[in-house]
């Protein structure tokens, strides 16, 4: 019998047919090409924050938690492209590594960065963006095991303004800059 994995209220409860946890973009594409392959379902779990039934699968359940670095750091133009798994309350001590930090944030930092954005949360302030109007850019792994990169300034604005807030229908989050 599968595991059954239930969100932080125990109110979403699923039994995927199959937990994975990439440690690489190379072998998240593996995980999703091999479950469309077999016909299956991916959804992608974050810290199963969510009221929603969003992550819940009989699929492949996919786990960022073992991406959780910093790709690249352009301190120039203020840029970092972060894996997606990386939790909120982690950001912080990397992005001060390199003198920089979030403009807005949330009370509640348990969240990875990829689920953040794919369901809208938002920070705290009447004057601050929510996180997804603070990526620059962003990196889905697709159906097909394919790359998809949306960036603020490619001419196809729509894809990008898609990828932020997608709840996982466009992909599975690799990475973002912010």
């Amino acid at each position: 019998m599968p595991d059954v994995w239930s969100n932080w209220a125990g109110d979403q409860i699923c039994a995927p047919a199959r937990h994975e946890a990439p440690r690489s973009e190379a072998e998240l594409q593996r995980v999703v090409a091999d479950a469309a392959a077999a016909g299956q379902t991916v959804r992608a779990v974050g810290s199963g924050h969510s009221f929603t039934d969003a992550a819940c699968t009989d699929g492949v359940m996919v786990s960022l938690d073992h991406m959780r670095g910093v790709v690249d750091v352009d301190r120039e133009s203020g840029l970092v492209e972060v894996q997606g798994g990386v939790k909120l309350h982690e950001l912080g001590d990397l992005l001060a590594q390199h003198g920089l930090a979030m403009q807005n944030l949330g009370d509640i930092a348990v969240q990875s960065l990829a689920g953040a954005i794919s369901t809208a949360t938002h920070g705290t302030g009447l004057n601050y963006p929510n996180l997804s109007a603070q990526v620059h850019a962003i990196r889905l792994v697709t159906a097909s095991g394919d790359i998809l990169k949306a960036a603020v300034d490619d001419p196809d604005a729509d894809t990008y303004r898609a990828a932020r807030v997608a709840i996982g229908s466009l992909g599975v989050i690799s990475t973002v800059t912010l």
